[in-house]
């Protein structure tokens, strides 16, 4: 995009003009361009180069430090020496248009800038101000235009294959997921991972929708990248990804329903995980299934029927028929677990009959079980 190269250009002329390093960041601390020799840079400026973005751990730090604020609330130079960071030292500079922060430069400098560095940042933040405003909106322009990509493809049917065929997608394909642990963490950072996902797999499509990373790519390397984006770029356990089936384009719609409630009871902290496939959380997808349908028909549940009969007589049936199902059936160890008399479980299970639940049922105890199960897992 000509914004982007123009500030790449800004970055390279200012790069020489101070004789160091420079990067150009949002205000997410995204790289938006950056210039300047790497042989002599820091840990730090690598990494933020690699992710596009700088890492996680040093914003933590510049933010403890104070760095964000004074640059929130001054148009002065900033110098930035972090005790806790092994880096090089930076002076930085606000970048604003109409008292709106725009983003800020980033110069790596062996010591405190002299005068004339310190000019020249404030000189260049003008021009980079304008230069960012066209890029945010050339920016919001392909975003538009990648969300209305993203809408055709997981829409499924032919229109998909179309939308495939003009991307040059692999013809077997599978959608992901990308959700935060945190409901503003995606938003904090979707430029950034949705810039990186698009550099690691350029045959492929990615927009945020409803919270959500959601990417199409080839089915074959889907697992591999998934697990080496979450784990090396999106901070590890900030973020997880559900992997949908692998499918052809028409049917990309129902590869994306699967993506998204794999990322769900990942979210939930389904097994630890921070990348699965439906295999590997199915039972977990199933009980989420299930509280769904509960929300509307919870009153018919068998296992509310025994409730309301508890309420109203004072009885003990439900915890019974819950222990009963617990122990497979046993009548002794369900006794043990309740401390009470093995006949008294048989005529709790028989009261239970009375009310029209039998636990001896299969299909009345699938439907008790998974209600439990529901309800253990909310």
């Amino acid at each position: 995009m000509s914004g982007e190269n123009d500030l790449f250009g800004l970055a390279r002329d200012l790069a020489e003009r101070l004789g160091c390093p420079i990067t150009i960041e949002d205000p997410d601390t995204v790289v938006v361009a950056h210039a300047g020799d790497h042989a002599g840079a820091d840990r730090t400026r690598v990494e933020t180069i690699l992710n596009r973005q700088v890492p996680r751990q040093v914003r933590q730090a510049l933010e403890r430090a104070g760095v964000f604020e004074r640059l929130r609330t001054s148009d002065d130079v900033v110098v930035v020496e972090v005790a806790e960071l092994d880096m090089l030292p930076r002076a930085v500079i606000a970048v604003r248009a109409h008292g709106e922060l725009l983003g800020s430069i980033w110069a790596v400098t062996d010591a405190a800038p002299d005068a004339g560095q310190r000019a020249a940042l404030r000189a260049a933040a003008p021009a980079v101000a304008q230069h960012l405003r066209a890029a945010r909106r050339e920016s919001d322009e392909a975003r538009r235009a990648r969300a209305q990509q993203l809408d055709r493809l997981l829409a499924g049917g032919e229109a998909a294959v179309r939308e495939a065929a003009r991307a040059a997608l692999p013809e077997q394909l599978v959608v992901v997921a990308i959700r935060g642990r945190s409901p503003d963490l995606l938003e904090r950072t979707a430029s950034a991972l949705t810039l990186h996902l698009n550099a690691v797999v350029p045959r492929s499509v990615s927009a945020v929708r409803d919270d959500v990373l959601y990417g199409v790519l080839g089915a074959s390397s889907a697992r591999r990248i998934l697990t080496d984006f979450v784990e090396r770029v999106a901070g590890r356990s900030d973020f997880v990804a559900g992997i949908g089936d692998p499918v052809p384009a028409h049917d990309l719609a129902r590869s994306a329903a699967t993506a998204a409630e794999v990322a769900s009871v990942l979210v939930r902290g389904a097994g630890g995980a921070r990348v699965a496939e439906l295999p590997e959380v199915f039972a977990d997808v199933l009980v989420e299934r299930v509280r769904g349908f509960l929300v509307t028909y919870a009153q018919a549940s068998p296992l509310t029927t025994l409730e309301r009969h508890d309420a109203e007589h004072g009885t003990e049936l439900a915890s019974t028929v819950d222990a009963y199902l617990a122990a497979a059936g046993s009548v002794a160890q369900a006794a043990g677990v309740l401390r009470v008399h093995p006949n008294t479980v048989r005529n709790r299970l028989r009261r239970a009959l009375a009310c029209g639940v039998d636990p001896d049922d299969p299909a009345t105890r699938l439907a008790l079980m998974a209600h439990l199960a529901a309800r253990q897992a909310g």
